[in-house]
């Protein structure tokens, strides 16, 4: 009887051991594939960040091959793993319009081809569908002591694609250009050669060094000297960044500048979604914008959504710009924030373009703190030129204005002062729908006076 007993415990321990555990379960599975400058660091940090926010434990990485890793976690004994492939930004977006991940990851705007195969994901430039999560971009240093104090976008072109090699093609002294970069391609390369229309080939420097801050720094009493390095490589003593026109104003790469996309060589790093995208993929993505992430990512490199005072007003600011007496006027008084609200009146999903949306709901978090007690804002609205219509850019602009101030009052957020500015200070040249979609902006300004 014994013996029988014991071997029936033994048969119910064995099939006990036979059924599926909850952890031995398949896990759940959130592909994230795309641009390897979002998903080389920034993209890992940010999923293990959102994993432990929703409570997932014992977070292991796997490298998986050259392109690929999985982060596994578990919570409550179900298990889940991200694939993040960084495979580049037009993989990334093929393989959300086929359904092989949830989340693509892009490092420039994906273009009409693209944009016509992702047809029916909905609207990829929709606030639902496009998640801004940092920008990142170029910087051209030249040292102190050069004269020339801005370049346009073709000028740029010309110099790194060797057809300027010398400072007097610019109005500089006679002297050949000495280009600095880093020896290493990257996504600064790739930036450079999309933003610029440049050869798929590299055009390597006159001199090239182990990194960018190395390039940077051999700038320092060169007068021949030119660098191209990231928006967060450190600018040395001794140098400065030239301010860059796009067929209108020439822009210095401030703060409030390159945040508010003003500036010309300014990256987004975005990610995409369908709009019947998974919880787990929209949780993540909305989890990127949020606080907690974006302080992530201001310490992982990249320039941080994160509203807040440039300081480089009202000091310095946009130089050309703040010599005009009516753009001085209405900014009297007040420091820029760095944002600048742009619309998409095209999209059936709402006024403002993907970015700007998003920052609106930052400005009046930013607003709320009690730091801003009792602080107001001035909202200055620009337009496009309308050669047909001269009356039309001080219309657009003044209600462009309006709406942004109203949105904001209905929130609580003081506004003091509302001027629309017509077409002063385009940032490029024009009056077709690339010209509308960068010169109709709206800037937001923080009034010194406490009301």
């Amino acid at each position: 009887m014994l013996r029988f007993t014991l071997r029936l415990l033994l048969l119910g321990a064995a099939a006990l051991c036979a059924l599926p555990s909850a952890s031995a379960q398949p896990a759940e599975r959130l592909r994230v594939h795309g641009s390897n400058s979002l998903g080389a660091r920034l993209m890992p940090a940010l999923v293990e960040a959102w994993l432990q926010s929703m409570g997932y434990r014992q977070l292991q990485r796997r490298r998986v091959d050259a392109t690929t890793l999985e982060i596994a976690a578990v919570r409550d004994d179900a298990p889940l793993v991200v694939e993040i492939a960084g495979t580049g930004s037009a993989a990334g977006i093929a393989d959300l319009v086929h359904g092989d991940a949830e989340l693509a990851m892009l490092a420039r705007q994906p273009d009409a081809r693209e944009r016509e195969a992702a047809w029916q994901l909905g609207d990829l430039g929709s606030p639902d569908q496009q998640f801004v999560v940092a920008l990142d971009g170029a910087r051209v240093l030249v040292a102190a002591d050069n004269p020339i104090a801005t370049l346009s976008v073709v000028q740029l072109r010309d110099i790194l694609s060797g057809r300027t090699t010398r400072w007097s093609q610019l109005g500089g002294a006679d002297l050949p250009i000495a280009l600095h970069r880093s020896a290493i391609p990257g996504g600064l390369d790739d930036f450079l050669r999309e933003r610029l229309g440049l050869p798929a080939v590299r055009m390597p420097g006159n001199v090239l060094h182990a990194d960018l801050a190395e390039a940077a720094r051999a700038v320092v009493g060169h007068s021949d000297a030119l660098a191209i390095v990231g928006l967060t490589t450190p600018v040395p003593a001794g140098t400065r960044a030239l301010a860059i026109a796009d067929g209108g104003i020439a822009v210095l790469p401030t703060a409030a500048a390159v945040r508010g996309e003003d500036y010309p060589l300014v990256q987004r790093y975005s990610l995409y979604g369908g709009q019947m995208m998974s919880a787990l993929g929209r949780s993540l993505a909305l989890y990127a914008l949020g606080p907690q992430a974006q302080q992530l990512v201001r310490r992982l490199g990249p320039v941080s959504m994160a509203i807040d005072v440039d300081p480089a007003t009202p000091q310095s600011g946009a130089t050309a710009a703040r010599a005009d007496a009516t753009y001085a006027q209405a900014s009297t008084g007040a420091r820029r924030l760095t944002t600048t609200l742009r619309f998409s009146l095209q999209s059936l999903n709402g006024m403002y373009e993907a970015r700007s949306a998003q920052d609106l709901d930052r400005l009046v978090a930013f607003m709320q703190q009690p730091a801003m007690h009792g602080r107001a804002l001035a909202v200055i609205g620009f337009a496009t030129p309308d050669s047909a219509n001269r009356l039309y850019p001080t219309i657009a602009s003044n209600d462009r204005a309006d709406v942004v101030a109203a949105y904001l009052v209905q929130r609580g957020v003081a506004v003091e002062r509302v001027r629309g500015l017509g077409a002063l200070h385009p940032l490029i040249g024009g009056e077709d729908a690339a010209a509308k979609a960068r010169n109709e902006r709206v800037e937001l300004w923080l009034l010194d006076r406490a009301r």
